[in-house]
């Protein structure tokens, strides 16, 4: 899964955090390592 492999996390670990209904900032997106860059105008 592509997630595991870009965030460092094991799949069942990245399967359980997905079953769950939360939402994160673009910050927290960053530190959990979803996404690489947020764009800032």
């Amino acid at each position: 899964m592509v997630y595991a492999q870009r965030t460092g996390k094991l799949l069942w670990v990245v399967s359980k955090d997905m079953e769950r209904d939360v939402s994160m900032s673009a910050t927290e997106a960053q530190a959990h390592r979803i996404v690489d860059l947020i764009a800032v105008k």
